[in-house]
């Protein structure tokens, strides 16, 4: 649900239907659990940010597509990894239903309720690798202060075991999750008054 218009797969539109099958055909096991937390907010178990999408399915398609094939077992992250950045950068942007939801994700791919509460609260203090720090290091820079990365901050990747394409995967799932953030946010999407933010 969010504040404007969407579909529903029950609605029977076949450029939407065949948007949201060829996405989901990307993703893991683990991303057709729903939390009871947004429940009202998908009710038919519709994932709520992808539906937010559904009036422009060929824009879904590629959207969500994208963060499915960067989730691929070829690519040099592991599923631990995704799931830290996506919960690190969704808390940092403070957005309720990314934060909640990823560091669900990773509670379900780590089996570790203490770390994935951690993450939802501060990534500095969580009991991660050196390797885990680093990468959420330029996570969070690339979310709060993009224009102050240097080449010094890939270095610091590079001395800790990532490859290029380990970097550029890192890169793009930070910068993915900045973009869905500000959909979700910027929509309404697992919005209500009491999740509200202060703001000015």
């Amino acid at each position: 649900m969010s504040w404007i218009k969407t579909s529903s797969l029950k609605a029977n539109d076949p450029k939407l239907n065949k948007a949201v099958e060829a996405t989901m055909k990307l993703y893991p096991e683990e991303y057709g659990v729903h939390m009871d937390l947004f429940k009202s907010y998908e009710p038919d178990g519709e994932a709520a940010i992808v539906m937010a999408h559904s009036m422009f399915p060929e824009v879904l398609e590629h959207s969500f597509s994208t963060f499915g094939l960067l989730m691929s077992p070829d690519m040099p992250l592991s599923r631990r990894d995704h799931e830290l950045i996506a919960a690190t950068v969704s808390t940092l942007n403070k957005t309720h239903y990314c934060r909640n939801y990823h560091a669900f994700f990773l509670e379900l791919v780590t089996k570790d309720k203490q770390l994935s509460q951690t993450i939802k609260d501060d990534y500095r203090v969580a009991a991660l690798s050196e390797r885990e720090k680093a990468m959420l290091d330029y996570a969070a820079k690339v979310t709060l202060s993009p224009s102050c990365i240097q080449e010094e901050d890939i270095e610091k990747l590079r001395k800790q075991g990532f490859d290029d394409k380990g970097i550029l995967q890192i890169n793009l799932i930070a910068a993915w999750f900045n973009y869905i953030n500000r959909v979700a946010d910027g929509l309404g999407v697992g919005r209500s008054k009491q999740t509200a933010t202060a703001c000015k």
